[in-house]
């Protein structure tokens, strides 16, 4: 039975106060993954057991500044003291393209927006309604989450790296009152997408979505987003995010169940080897 709740305001849209929210979630994302190491400026994160893997392996700086240069230069140079293979910088402001061209590596940029709903506008979604989706909390859904997660990034990443990241990612899945789930979405018995979903006092975090490639179009995805977003409500989590590449052809999707643009994000990626 729905519980009746209600949410008395909108967050603010494109204000500091929703800036903050979505930066504070992402960092408590990564550092379910992650060591950390702050100061007034920076964030820095790093994950021990996949080193290799971008997201859980940045420097987050806070703030626009004059010595913006001269912080990268040092982030440049300490990563390559460590003898990494690349330095990832995380900002949310407009990063200037001027003081990017007189770094001594140029960097590849990277645009994502974050795309926010209420949860409770999983009543206006109409996803598959043969589709059934679960949370990963038996062995057997786990293991049916990691294939689909394999399958879909596979391609992109090779095996080797796909099957390495969601080993490590499956170990948060399973700690005890960790914020993170899995879910898997099943069409006639066979898993076909998975989804995390992170659930914190007011905002959720809908994270690495993937529907297999044969399955896609067929109202999956909707069902999935529809679900993630009904579970949140029901906890009480009023709104709910995610992050996607400024480009990608889902956005269309989300924007059709209800996402509405309210902000982007930049990242610097800098090859050192």
């Amino acid at each position: 039975m729905e519980k009746d709740i209600h949410y008395s305001t909108e967050p603010p849209r494109n204000t500091q106060d929703m800036k903050t929210q979505l930066i504070n979630a992402e960092m408590a994302y990564t550092k379910l993954f992650s060591k950390n190491h702050e100061d007034e400026h920076l964030i820095r994160f790093w994950d021990d057991e996949i080193p290799d893997m971008y997201s859980h392996n940045y420097t987050f700086i806070k703030e626009n500044r004059a010595d913006l240069p001269e912080i990268i230069i040092n982030e440049i140079k300490l990563r390559q003291e460590q003898n990494k293979d690349f330095l990832r910088i995380e900002v949310n402001f407009d990063a200037d393209i001027k003081m990017l061209e007189k770094l001594p590596i140029k960097p590849e940029v990277s645009i994502y927006d974050y795309m926010y709903i209420k949860t409770d506008g999983f009543r206006n979604i109409d996803g598959n309604k043969n589709s059934v989706v679960k949370k990963a909390i038996t062995d057997e859904i786990i293991a049916d989450g990691k294939k689909v997660d394999i399958l879909a990034c596979q391609e992109s990443m090779g095996l080797e790296f796909a099957t390495r990241r969601i080993e490590r990612k499956s170990k948060v899945y399973q700690v005890t009152n960790s914020p993170l789930d899995l879910y898997v979405c099943y069409a006639a018995g066979i898993a076909v997408g998975n989804c995390e979903l992170m659930t914190l006092e007011n905002l959720a975090k809908i994270e690495d979505f993937d529907i297999l490639e044969e399955h896609q179009r067929k109202g999956y995805g909707s069902a999935v987003i529809q679900y993630l977003l009904q579970s949140a409500y029901e906890q009480s989590v009023p709104h709910a995010y995610l992050i996607t590449d400024h480009s990608d052809t889902a956005k269309d999707m989300y924007v059709k169940c209800g996402f509405e643009r309210v902000g982007y994000k930049t990242e610097l990626h800098f090859q050192l080897k």
